[in-house]
C-alpha cells in the first residue's frame, strides 16, 4: 500500500513553520519540461500526467489566433481552454510546434516559463505563468500537476 509513505512525503516538502505543499525543484523542472512537450510532442498521457482534469488556460494571444482560424469564434478575453479534456481535443488535432523552454522560475505553487518557438519566418517568444496544484498522483513524475496556466 503506497499511502503510508505520502505523510512523511509531504512532510519533507513542506517549508519549516508552514502547512503548505510546496514545489521542489525537481517538481518545477518536470512540470515546466512537461509544459513544453504539451506543445512540442503532444500526447494524451502526457496531459493526463501533466495538467488537472478542471485544468484552465487564459491566452488572449492564442484567442486571437484561434478566432483567425475561422472555425468557431473564440472570445478575446474567455478561456482559452476550460478543462483538460477540451485542451486534449485542441491538442490532439494540431500538429507537433517547435517549443523550447529558455528559462523557468518557481515558488511553492506557480512556476514562470520565458519560452521560445522557432516559426517561419519569425521566432516567437512569451512567458506563461503555470499554477500548480499538489494531486498525490504517485504513479504521476511529480506529485503536483497544471490547474492554471496565463499565457501571452
Amino acid at each position: 500500500m503506497k499511502l503510508p509513505i505520502i505523510a512523511p512525503l509531504a512532510a519533507s516538502i513542506l517549508p519549516i513553520g508552514s502547512s503548505a505543499l510546496c514545489l521542489l525543484p525537481s517538481d518545477a523542472k518536470t512540470l515546466s519540461t512537461n509544459f513544453g512537450k504539451l506543445i512540442s510532442n503532444y500526447s494524451n498521457k502526457l496531459a493526463n500526467e501533466t495538467l488537472t482534469p478542471n485544468f484552465v488556460d487564459h491566452s488572449e494571444s492564442v484567442n486571437t489566433l484561434i478566432d483567425s482560424g475561422g472555425s468557431a469564434p473564440q472570445a478575446l478575453l474567455g478561456n482559452t481552454f476550460s478543462s483538460r479534456a477540451q485542451f486534449e481535443t485542441a491538442s490532439a488535432a494540431q500538429p507537433a510546434e517547435p517549443f523550447t523552454v529558455k528559462n523557468m522560475w518557481y515558488n511553492c505553487d506557480t512556476i514562470t516559463v520565458r519560452w521560445e518557438s522557432d516559426q517561419t519566418p519569425e521566432p516567437v517568444v512569451g512567458i506563461s505563468v503555470l499554477h500548480t496544484k499538489f494531486t498525490a498522483q504517485l504513479q504521476n513524475p511529480s506529485l503536483f500537476q497544471i490547474d492554471e496556466v496565463w499565457a501571452e
